[in-house]
């Protein structure tokens, strides 16, 4: 029989568990697995966890390379080269150590004409790379370096002039290999400078320096002194809103797409761009992160107010609706939206979009127990604090009576039923006036005890 037609068996364990085909660069996780290294690489950047284990790899895990797996591969494929298997070359080791080691020595000794260069910050990006050399780079104070450069960059010289070049390259740089946490505690009280530069990048048209901007500040704050928190420049939350509003835009192709943006603003850059998926990565960490410096700035009065008066309840809205299925993302924004009702112009706001109180209450039950808690205290604050009318025609146009009838009838936390009674208790004569409530179900629920509605549940689900 003809070599061609016979069946090659190929070993199990030559195959990548993720692309199934005989790996080229097998390397081995910390999960014990193995897997070919462009593989994994691409399945880290969207799902931080082993494939086969489930075991949590954040994306600079450890990757061993697995020379003796290699080795055996390369002979099988040498032995069975007459029958049309391909011979697979020795890859080249990814930059490593010595590598990092030699760019942070330049750093230190050049200093900011080293970064000024567009060959080091390409060089420190393709290290960046590989997890083990941003931990290094980290300890070798490189994002101290890199900031600094960020504020130079951004600061006005004698002429008023700014110096753009390497700018996006090294937000992008940052965004990679992050602040510590130690560090990030004092960075912002010991230079004003760095607010001013983000404040001021925030406002630039490049959407994705904004997104990495984005998750830049809320690196530094997340660990700094509350009383920088509290007293954000009201700046920095036009340029977050602004942000998110882009955002909106982009999902609703009302403006240009993220690709499109991302591509105009590269046109420096002589390698190839990141994938699409990369992209909608960084927006989507951006989204989070900007929510979550809403969601603690927002504790302040102060800070409620601003908010309020810059648009951002209608934003948040728009947000929700546009990246509906996001489960963090709808938990954060419920819990901004959450405490801009307590200020009367933020309830109004809710009240006054066109759908606040239905995206709401659509949110309610069917995202997570914490949404749960959020968009029940939405409806609950809006209900007891604004006008009457106003509130009772809405939520029946909506649907959001038939929703709280739901959430008395369901097994569910005790707190929340008893927020959805209140507010069913507190319009109750109102709601008597519209022909589509059921209002012996309405009575019925209303006059239940919560063990009994919940006995009722069961014997329904047959529990």
């Amino acid at each position: 029989m003809d070599h061609e037609e016979e069946e090659i068996e190929i070993p199990n364990y030559f195959m990548c568990p993720i692309s199934l085909e005989i790996m080229k660069d097998p390397v081995t996780t910390v999960s014990g697995i193995t897997y070919d290294r462009p593989s994994i690489v691409k399945w880290l950047k969207k799902v931080p966890s082993c494939p086969v284990t489930k075991q949590p790899l954040p994306l600079d895990s450890d990757l061993t390379p697995n020379h003796m797996l290699r080795r055996l591969i390369q002979h099988w494929c040498v032995e069975n080269e007459t029958r049309g298997v391909v011979r697979i070359s020795t890859p080249r080791a990814p930059p490593g150590k010595l590598n990092v080691v030699e760019e942070i020595k330049n750093l230190k000794k050049f200093g900011q004409e080293a970064l000024g260069r567009e060959e080091t910050l390409q060089k420190l990006e393709v290290l960046a790379m590989e997890g083990n050399n941003r931990r290094l780079m980290c300890e070798g104070g490189v994002h101290k370096s890199l900031i600094l450069f960020v504020v130079k960059c951004t600061s006005e010289d004698e002429e008023g002039r700014r110096r753009i070049k390497g700018l996006d390259e090294s937000l992008r740089l940052l965004h990679l290999i992050g602040v510590p946490s130690n560090d990030a505690k004092t960075i912002l009280i010991e230079n004003d400078r760095v607010m001013e530069s983000l404040t001021w990048l925030l406002h630039q048209e490049d959407l994705f320096n904004k997104a990495y901007t984005i998750v830049l500040l809320r690196n530094l704050t997340e660990y700094t002194s509350s009383h920088i928190v509290e007293r954000l420049d009201p700046e920095i939350f036009k340029g977050i809103i602004g942000f998110l509003k882009d955002v909106v835009n982009s999902l609703n192709r009302t403006s240009p797409t993220v690709r499109d943006t991302v591509q105009s603003s590269r046109p420096s850059l002589g390698k190839k761009e990141p994938s699409k998926l990369d992209h909608s990565l960084v927006i989507k960490q951006a989204v989070t992160a900007a929510l979550m410096i809403l969601l603690e700035t927002s504790s302040w009065s102060r800070n409620r107010s601003i908010l309020v008066d810059l648009g951002a309840v209608s934003e948040l809205i728009e947000l929700e609706m546009s990246y509906s299925g996001e489960k963090r993302i709808t938990e954060l924004m419920l819990g901004v939206l959450s405490r801009l009702c307590c200020c009367a112009n933020g309830r109004a706001e809710i009240l006054s979009h066109r759908g606040g109180i239905a995206v709401v209450t659509q949110r309610l039950l069917r995202v997570s127990p914490a949404a749960d808690d959020r968009a029940i205290s939405i409806l609950s604050t809006v209900s007891k604090f604004s006008p009457e009318n106003m509130v009772v025609e809405e939520m029946v146009n909506v649907g959001t009576v038939e929703k709280l009838c739901s959430v008395l009838g369901m097994d569910c936390g005790l707190n929340l039923k008893e927020k959805a009674k209140d507010i069913l208790k507190d319009h109750f004569d109102e709601w008597k006036k519209f022909p589509c409530i059921d209002i012996t179900l309405l009575t019925k629920l209303l006059s239940s005890s919560p063990k009994d509605l919940l006995t009722e549940f069961n014997s329904r689900v047959g529990v």
